[in-house]
């Protein structure tokens, strides 16, 4: 046995292994935590609430999305809608459900100059935060709810368990495309990755009042390109505990999601803790070169077995290697609740790994954030040090 076949079957059964172990975590975590929150037994106890969702241009079915934000069976709460300015391609939609549902209104921003103008647009609906509110949700605007999402999602708040819950979001694509799988396989890899280190990261957070007001939270806002991660670091810094909700997903419809515009997501969600979270930048570019070189060479390796051409503890751990990446597979669609066929999920698995490798080796070289149309050079933290227009961009 010489030493390279030692080596690289060693580094086969170690890679999947270790892949294979965090998935069970995270899975094993998410079933402990499965015992769902039921609603408060008296409305007459939910306090004030208002929920803030960020919007920036149109996407399908953005009406019925939005209004399944609104119709919650919440008793007392109200939903800002914050928009630019009333250009925007969404105020349309927002205007007709504004005058529609009385507990709806539209929040103008106005642009942003030195931060991510969905920061910009948070910083706008806090400070317009009704006196009696006591609940503050943040929700992004292309997540849908069941009517009851609502009232489950902020029981550990009214019950004073905890001043912050987060939750994350489970991709449908529709139809079952290689980018929408691949982004719904990609986001219950994040998803994993939250049940370790609670954050809010994408999806929705409720906050006490007294959490989202501190001044802090809006300075950071302020001069950041990204809110969720930033949101976290700030509440680390001040120890305030996160608590991860995985029973309330919120679900986000991917309709013709192409790889093209799932590139376009993952350079994003490589890039911000970039800047944001360097530590766990690191981690997912280590991780994701690492599975993507493993896979290149099981493949390489495991053809060469059956040829009869590579020795056999190298062809053996090649297979033992594709076992284990279809068993962590599997697993990983247990944590994705929208009904993705086991052979797409399968079948998108490797693509996911390669092209999420490939965006992370380029965001090594990378020093700008391209988002809605604008282009954001941040510096340390996520601090916004200029931007720029995209040729092509009116809005």
């Amino acid at each position: 046995m010489s030493v390279l076949e030692l080596v690289l079957s060693t580094w086969l059964l170690i890679t999947v292994s270790s892949m294979a172990l965090a998935i069970s975590i995270g899975v094993f975590k998410i079933s402990r935590a499965a015992k769902c929150r039921q609603p408060g037994e008296s409305e007459q106890l939910l306090p004030p609430l208002e929920v803030l969702v960020p919007i920036k241009g149109v996407f399908p079915n953005q009406e019925e999305i939005l209004r399944s934000l609104l119709t919650q069976d919440y008793p007392n709460f109200h939903l800002s809608f914050i928009l630019e300015n009333e250009q925007d391609p969404a105020n349309e939609v927002v205007e007709s459900l504004c005058h529609n549902y009385p507990h709806a209104r539209k929040v103008l921003s106005g642009p942003a100059t030195l931060c991510a103008q969905k920061n910009h647009n948070l910083v706008a609906g806090v400070k317009a935060l009704r006196t009696d509110t006591e609940i503050v949700v943040l929700c992004d605007s292309t997540n849908k709810a069941d009517s009851d999402w609502l009232k489950r999602f902020v029981k550990p708040l009214v019950t004073n368990e905890i001043q912050v819950v987060t939750t994350f979001r489970a991709f449908q694509p529709e139809p079952e495309t290689i980018g929408g799988v691949c982004q719904a396989i990609y986001a219950a890899l994040l998803r994993t990755l939250a049940t370790m280190k609670p954050t809010p990261w994408g999806g929705a957070t409720a906050l006490r009042r007294t959490i989202v007001d501190k001044p802090k939270v809006l300075e950071m806002w302020s001069r950041t390109v990204v809110d969720d991660l930033v949101l976290g670091n700030v509440l680390e810094e001040a120890g305030v505990k996160v608590l991860m909700d995985p029973c309330n997903l919120l679900a986000s419809p991917l309709p013709g999601q192409s790889v093209q515009g799932f590139l376009a997501y993952l350079d994003r969600q490589v890039l911000f803790p970039k800047f944001t979270n360097p530590g766990i930048w690191l981690l997912t570019v280590s991780v994701m070169l690492n599975l993507a070189l493993a896979i290149v060479a099981a493949v390489i390796l495991g053809a060469m077995f059956v040829a009869g051409l590579a020795p056999t503890l190298v062809g053996w751990a090649s297979v033992v290697f594709w076992l284990g990446l279809l068993a962590g597979a599997l697993l990983l669609r247990h944590m994705n609740p929208s009904q993705i066929s086991a052979r797409s999920w399968l079948k998108c698995v490797p693509p996911c790994i390669l092209l999420a490798a490939f965006i992370c080796l380029r965001s090594v070289f990378v020093n700008h954030i391209d988002w809605h149309g604008l282009r954001y050079w941040p510096g340390k933290a996520g601090v916004v040090l200029r931007t720029e227009r995209l040729s092509g961009d009116r809005h």
